[in-house]
């Protein structure tokens, strides 16, 4: 939230070019219905114009001299979620494109499949115990 702005929309806007320090957002919204904002009169909080559910998330990223790493990373205890296990373009999780950023992401990523792994096989040994008692 920083010059240079730099719009998640297209534009025609002369707004600089990126450097390494600068930080930038990637704040994807999904809406129900309209995706027109409407701004309150506090000029901060946004709602779409026809009131309907919408989600907002944000991802903050730092641009360095090897490429840009996100500062909004993963724990090792974080799950995948459905657009990263799914995704066509990019299986797991995505950290950044330099090489340490792509080399956590690969070692959390192993780590949640781990664990999805285990947690399946623990789920399937509950339902097999409870047949079985039956």
């Amino acid at each position: 939230h920083t010059n240079p702005n730099i719009y998640h929309y297209r534009n025609n806007e002369p707004n600089g070019q990126m450097a390494p320090g600068h930080t930038f957002t990637i704040e994807p919204m999904i809406c129900e219905g309209s995706a027109k904002p409407l701004t309150w009169p506090d000029e901060w909080t946004a709602t779409t114009i026809d009131g309907k559910r919408s989600a907002q998330f944000e991802h903050t990223l730092l641009v360095t001299k090897n490429g840009v790493e996100a500062l909004t990373g993963k724990l090792e205890t974080s799950p995948l979620q459905v657009w990263e296990r799914n995704s066509k373009i990019h299986k797991g999780f995505w950290l950044g494109n330099t090489p340490e950023a792509r080399e956590r992401a690969e070692k959390l990523t192993e780590m949640a499949l781990e664990r999805e792994a285990q947690e399946s096989m623990e789920d399937n040994n509950t339902v097999e115990e409870k047949q079985a008692t039956k």
